[in-house]
């Protein structure tokens, strides 16, 4: 089996206008959208950002009418505490073969936004992993931790920066996913367009030393230039750290792909 992004969006996600035809055009392999749901968006007006489920399955439906490849449904989650139990019932009403977990805002902004470049950094990067620790702790039913450095992708965090500020958190956080049975993905997009491959350069071995085997390689593609952005050097980063295998998902259940 072939290698196939566990990252992408289309016009399912609220961010996002890609058409299916287009990534399509792309790739005779199996594919998977992984279409945004977060709660109280502030990206959008504290609006609770929803796939429309049925919709997004008569279109596969349709897809798979005219094209060749495997079709499967992904979700990624961003987790906000308070709308717990609502992102429950949404994933309790609906199948997916992948859940990416992800954490995007506080309630308040988004941690892409220019608000993050007036804060402290140091506070702002314990901040952030001790939301994740947290959410990891109590959030079931996820299988990726996708893009583990996203609160710091508008500010410029140095490896030594984050093991300082950061490591036991982190690790707690793997420990969590470990446990879990989730993969850590591998987030092209953060590594090559917001210059962050120094932080997972940095934190793979931290994962590996705790008896982490699961990877996942995801482009976050928005627009359809971006899909499966970078994976070669991607992939060369992996070996270097001794890592040939890469999960996909059906049905929540990885295959392991050797690259």
């Amino acid at each position: 089996m072939p290698y196939y992004d566990q990252h992408v969006h289309t016009y399912f996600s609220f961010d996002s206008d890609a058409q299916f035809e287009a990534y399509l055009a792309q790739t005779d392999h199996p594919f998977v959208t992984t279409e945004h749901l977060e709660m109280f968006n502030p990206d959008d007006a504290h609006h609770d950002n929803k796939p429309d489920y049925r919709a997004y399955v008569q279109k596969l439906d349709a897809l798979h009418q005219k094209y060749p490849n495997q079709f499967l449904r992904g979700i990624e989650v961003g987790y906000y505490e308070p709308k717990l139990n609502d992102i429950y019932a949404y994933l309790d009403a609906n199948r997916y073969d992948l859940v990416l977990l992800s954490f995007h805002h506080n309630g308040e902004y988004d941690f892409q936004d220019d608000h993050f470049k007036t804060v402290d950094k140091k506070a702002l990067v314990q901040d952030y992993y001790a939301r994740m620790l947290a959410g990891v702790r109590r959030f079931d039913g996820a299988d990726v931790l996708a893009h583990f450095e996203y609160g710091l992708r508008v500010v410029d965090v140095t490896p030594s920066e984050l093991a300082a500020w950061a490591r036991p958190m982190i690790q707690g956080i793997f420990s969590e996913i470990i446990a879990k049975q989730m993969a850590l993905e591998l987030n092209t997009k953060s590594m090559y367009l917001w210059h962050d491959v120094t932080l997972y350069d940095l934190v793979i071995p931290w994962y590996q030393a705790l008896g982490g085997k699961l990877f996942t390689l995801g482009s976050d593609a928005h627009v359809p230039d971006a899909f499966e952005m970078e994976f070669a050097q991607a992939k060369a980063l992996l070996h270097r750290h001794h890592i040939e295998q890469l999960a996909v998902y059906q049905d929540h259940q990885p295959t392991l792909v050797t690259f």
